[in-house]
């Protein structure tokens, strides 16, 4: 008996955030390297205020990445283990005859 569960597709998407963060990690340390100050002094000030808005926000889009893989990463261990805890709960309070009962096919 076992309940169906998307774990694989879960474990991708969680990989997917996770790439999706390292990506825009690397986008922010781009943006980190730039030095305002080679534009000159009429514009670097109102440059570096530009940029340090941009990685305030890039650096919020990279903790929400990480943040949707890690929440994926538990959803998908917590569904493991309640399948695993509902499964054995439920074929105790089942007759013997349905105990191995398919989800699809029934009782075997």
């Amino acid at each position: 008996m076992s309940l169906y569960v998307y774990l694989a597709a879960l474990n991708t998407s969680a990989q997917a955030w996770e790439d999706t963060g390292e990506t825009i990690r690397g986008s922010r340390t781009s943006l980190a390297d730039i030095d305002a100050s080679l534009l000159g002094p009429r514009v670097a000030t109102a440059a570096q205020g530009f940029i340090d808005t941009w990685l305030s926000g890039i650096k919020s889009l990279q903790t929400k990445a990480t943040d949707h893989g890690d929440a994926l990463r538990e959803a998908a261990m917590l569904v493991r283990q309640a399948d695993e805890d509902t499964i054995a709960r439920s074929q105790q309070l089942m007759a013997w005859t349905d105990r191995n009962a398919s989800p699809t096919a029934g009782p075997s």
